[in-house]
């Protein structure tokens, strides 16, 4: 039940991020997408959100300290966004610098959605323990 919460949060965010980074994209290079090449970024998006999602399991290994999974983990996320890239084209009009640093953003927006839910999940947890207390 991890594995497919994990993939959908993933998936969700790369689907928002990757319509925004698409806008941008049209807009500051005043250009055209056809709708095949849409649904060829949205696959892209939808594919690579799934695998950071599953990515995210490297947060369970509990012998790593958390520092060695951010590090094994930020370099996982990068291996897949510059493959993702190559195959969706994304450095044709973006450097790899601005790849980084929408990278950077995701990365940030992410952990604070993620921050947010367990933060949601602490609190029921111990809402359940207060009640089996009293």
């Amino acid at each position: 039940m991890k594995i497919l919460r994990m993939m959908i949060i993933g998936l969700l965010i790369s689907l928002s991020s990757s319509y925004v980074l698409v806008t941008i994209s049209v807009l500051s290079n005043n250009a055209v997408m056809s709708g095949a090449e849409l649904l060829e970024q949205i696959i892209i998006a939808a594919i690579l959100g799934a695998v950071i999602g599953l990515l995210s399991i490297i947060f369970d290994i509990e012998r790593l300290p958390f520092i060695a999974q951010f590090i094994l983990h930020v370099i996982a996320v990068t291996l897949c966004v510059m493959i993702a890239g190559c195959y969706g084209g994304w450095f044709k009009n973006s450097s790899i610098t601005y790849i980084f640093i929408s990278e950077a953003i995701i990365f940030i927006i992410a952990w604070c959605i993620i921050y947010v839910l367990q933060k949601n999940d602490i609190a029921k947890i111990n809402q359940v323990i207060q009640k089996r207390k009293e």
